[in-house]
């Protein structure tokens, strides 16, 4: 199987801008794009998107989903990746926040039996892009109580009870289900996370921004942080800047620098998403740049992806299965 490009799914956000077509997406109008997601395969049951799922761009593959390639040859395409329901086992982003994203949290394993329709959200960010003074919100401040975050969800009081900190170009945070996050405005990061679209929002910055006011979850949100109170009191470290950054029983991602002519090594037996931060790579004779992804087979065919110049690229690699 040769290397998959794919189309990404564009998502209309508020708190979304423009500097997505700087990164390689094909914005469709002059609205607000916040999201592109550039590896999506998502069951349309579980997500408000009407098609959640980049289609193939070339090839024997061309407009199948990535589930439609699982099922034509899994072994071929994942390797030892365990699946999700025969669907991919990540969920690849790239966000755009013109203005800072809802407060929000996602659900750990522990709740999924109370709330059946929810799927786990954990992930992690790398940031592409900071204006001046932007800010990550990750977790409580020190010295928050319980009473002071419950009576502030669904309020502007909410925002001084968060922990920030600087956005700084190249830093990597990994953000774990039950922690309470947002990106601040004038942030770019690529998000690495596991296949779901399930997000409470605690508070929509609608008195800031003068937004449209969008549902939000406060229930299912106090239940999830009382949850994992630990997680949200806990202070973030950024990731190592090189070599393997992030390591979870769900993915894996490293950042490789590559010189010019210098092929991506990917794990043998085992497919990786491949995305570009800086320089550019030639995927059968077609170039991608920053912001853009090719998919590695298990068992690739004919090249792999090659550096045309000096580049700097995230290997995203998915878990394979507990053998227990």
């Amino acid at each position: 199987m040769r290397p998959l490009l794919l189309d990404p799914v564009l998502v209309r956000k508020p708190w979304g801008g423009r500097r997505l077509a700087d990164l390689g997406a094909d914005l469709p109008d002059d609205g607000t794009w916040g999201e592109a997601w550039v590896v999506a395969d998502l069951d349309p049951a579980d997500t408000p998107q009407p098609d959640p799922a980049s289609r193939v761009r070339h090839g024997e593959y061309a407009r199948r989903s990535l589930a439609q390639v699982i099922a034509a040859d899994r072994e071929g395409f994942l390797g030892t990746a365990a699946d999700v329901g025969g669907r991919f086992p990540l969920l690849v982003k790239v966000l755009d926040a013109r203005e800072p994203l809802s407060v929000q949290v996602h659900p750990p394993a522990s709740l999924l039996t109370t709330h059946p329709a929810a799927r786990l959200k954990t992930e992690s960010w790398v940031v592409v892009a900071a204006a001046d003074g932007a800010e990550l919100f990750l977790g409580l401040e020190d010295d928050v109580t319980r009473d002071r975050v419950r009576a502030a969800l669904g309020t502007p009081d909410l925002v001084p009870l968060l922990r920030r900190i600087p956005a700084r170009v190249g830093d990597v945070f990994h953000v774990p289900a039950g922690m309470v996050h947002a990106l601040g405005a004038g942030v770019v990061v690529a998000e690495v996370q596991t296949p779901s679209d399930t997000t409470w929002r605690l508070y929509d910055w609608t008195e800031e921004y003068g937004r449209e006011p969008r549902d939000l979850h406060t229930g299912p949100g106090w239940e999830t942080i009382d949850a994992t109170w630990a997680v949200n009191t806990t202070l973030p470290e950024p990731a190592p800047s090189t070599g393997r950054l992030v390591s979870t029983e769900h993915y894996t991602i490293d950042r490789v620098a590559l010189g010019a002519g210098d092929g991506v090594a990917t794990e043998a037996g085992l497919v990786a998403v491949v995305m570009v931060l800086a320089g550019a790579l030639d995927v059968d004779g077609v170039a991608i740049g920053p912001g853009q992804v090719v998919v590695v087979p298990a068992r690739p065919e004919g090249d792999r992806p090659v550096a045309d110049t000096s580049a700097e690229v995230l290997v995203l690699t998915p878990a394979t299965p507990d053998p227990d």
